[in-house]
């Protein structure tokens, strides 16, 4: 065997070896909607892998799934027969409101913030963010009814239910969507998205958050 193809097999880069794409976890309540938008989002940015997880779960127990892949995770990559595995490098936990409580939107809070992940919170439906691509969701349209039907009307969304997600309508657009969202993201919804000791702050996204996480030079 040659001293080149022994340099490969080793496992060391050399000069022709491409870097891994770094990898990030999204955990969701979301059955259709949200992992088909991040599956497309995965694709338009070429260079990063997401990996989503849904779960029917409440924003706290879906925190508490997110911490368990997380570590089993972390466990594989440092383990001596996995030293080809990287990690995570963000954890997002994305719910939307729903009928959910604040409390469970506190505890999921707690959780993320003492295992270094990030909660991503759409009120009152990913929808919102959706939208956003096209046009800035009205600041009326703080029922999931009305969101999801302007989705609808945009094109944005079709299939059963109107859950299946048109990728193609609203790709390249995620910078106009961050400037969307920053219309309705009033400085009085931040105030109380921060707080969260209500669920009156809608419509609201923390996606530009991820955006930020995913894109370029932001990347980490």
């Amino acid at each position: 065997m040659t001293a080149k193809r022994k340099h490969m097999r080793s496992g060391r880069p050399n000069g022709n070896m491409r870097p891994r794409k770094k990898r990030y976890l999204v955990v969701t309540n979301g059955e259709v909607t949200e992992p088909q938008y991040f599956k497309g989002l995965e694709k338009e940015l070429g260079d990063v892998v997401i990996e989503v997880r849904s779960y029917r779960k409440d924003p706290s127990t879906l925190a508490v799934a997110a911490k368990d892949l997380k570590d089993r995770e972390a466990n594989a990559s440092n383990s001596s027969g996995n030293r080809g595995v990287d990690g995570f490098q963000r954890v997002f936990v994305v719910t939307d409101v729903d009928d959910f409580t604040v409390k469970q939107f506190q505890d999921a809070r707690r959780i993320c913030k003492n295992e270094g992940m990030e909660l991503i919170i759409t009120n009152p439906c990913f929808e919102v963010w959706l939208v956003d691509h096209l046009v800035c969701c009205p600041s009326a349209y703080t029922e999931a009814k009305d969101v999801e039907r302007k989705a609808a009307e945009l094109g944005i969304v079709g299939g059963s239910r109107d859950k299946h997600v048109d990728y193609a309508r609203i790709e390249g657009k995620r910078g106009q969507a961050c400037e969307n969202a920053s219309i309705h993201n009033t400085d009085e919804r931040k105030r109380k998205r921060s707080q969260l000791n209500s669920l009156d702050f809608g419509p609201w996204t923390d996606m530009p958050a991820v955006i930020s996480r995913l894109d370029g030079k932001n990347r980490k």
